[in-house]
């Protein structure tokens, strides 16, 4: 009998048990071409956005550049030809902001699913691939290189907020809800954050500097990420929390939907392991891109956050917090119409 699973992204235990072994009998074909395949099933109206930056960020924080995209729409019984048509030009938007071409997709009325999900495949090329002839094409070398570089300890930086995917999700789809308790310029100021979700130039930037490791933050808030980082690079790591970046907004979010922040949707943020933090951290700011140093991988597993005087290590990534409220039911969603501020 086997476990059942929790709401939300496979966890990383999960997948190497019940996906990659099962997989790998039947071999991964090298190719000068990788790609990467997200899907948004939160109920959020500006799903097809998310679905081209979720999947360019995931590419990027690979060391790929992304240069095309694949969307697989599902849509239940009974939605209005006019989410298509909202969710089409999301995706269309993004795509044109992030320089990609769109290439086919496929699009579905079905019953199995009660809201509508976006599935994103985005395509790339290694960074090597496309400047030495030599690389594999898998772009191996390249992970190579970075996996024999993080053998020794490195210092973790973290680009923009966490927290912020989450907030400007709920500036869009709770902003009736939050405008009887927040003033229209908060919700703006959040709502305009979908326009800074995506991390390709810091990714793309931090791998040309050197960054020994690159995860993007997304599901699950800054804690996911963090655990990711050291199943990657099988360390453990010193992180103050004090040092990790939250807008006040995000806090007052959190705090009105009694939310962990440290555990909401961050996409939009990056974290890079490097040998040079406050150099990468000049280089960023020279793009104007805010990043800090909020912690260090260590020679041993332990995952050790620090708060003031309180030591405590960090558990296993948690359902994202937004799972709490961001349920709706199929009528209300396909009702809407999109943020329309973009």
């Amino acid at each position: 009998m086997t476990m059942k699973l929790r709401d939300g992204k496979a966890g990383a235990n999960v997948l190497d048990r019940s996906v990659f072994k099962r997989i790998s009998a039947a071999g991964l074909r090298k190719s000068r071409v990788t790609m990467s395949a997200d899907p948004v099933t939160f109920p959020v109206s500006e799903a097809g956005y998310l679905a081209v930056i979720a999947a360019v960020n995931a590419l990027s924080a690979e060391k790929i550049m992304p240069e095309s995209f694949r969307p697989v729409i599902l849509l239940p019984p009974g939605t209005e030809e006019q989410t298509l048509r909202n969710l089409v030009d999301q995706i269309s938007r993004a795509c044109i902001a992030q320089g990609l071409t769109i290439e086919g997709g496929h699009t579905e009325v079905t019953r199995a699913v009660t809201r509508p999900v976006v599935i994103g495949t985005c395509t790339g090329i290694p960074i090597d691939a496309r400047n030495d002839s030599e690389t594999d094409h898998s772009g191996e070398r390249c992970a190579a290189r970075g996996r024999a570089r993080i053998q020794s300890p490195g210092e973790i930086i973290m680009t923009k907020w966490a927290g912020m995917e989450g907030s400007c999700i709920l500036a869009i789809d709770r902003e009736e809800a939050l405008r009887e308790v927040f003033p229209g310029t908060i919700l703006m100021r959040m709502r305009g954050l979908l326009d800074y979700l995506s991390v390709k130039e810091e990714a793309l930037l931090c791998a040309k500097e050197g960054a020994y490791y690159l995860t993007d933050l997304s599901e699950g808030g800054i804690y996911a990420a963090l655990h990711r980082l050291s199943v990657k690079s099988g360390r453990g790591f010193r992180i103050d929390l004090t040092k990790i970046p939250l807008l006040q907004e995000t806090i007052e979010f959190a705090n009105h939907y009694d939310l962990d922040p440290y555990k909401m949707k961050s996409m939009g943020s990056l974290l890079a392991v490097t040998g040079d933090a406050d150099g990468l951290i000049g280089k960023l700011a020279e793009r104007e891109i805010p990043a800090v140093k909020i912690g260090e991988l260590t020679d041993n597993r332990d995952k050790i956050l620090i708060n003031g005087e309180e030591i405590r290590y960090l558990d296993l990534p948690q359902p994202d917090e937004l799972l709490k409220i961001m349920e709706v039911s199929i009528n209300e969603y396909a009702g809407r119409k999109g943020s329309g501020n973009h």
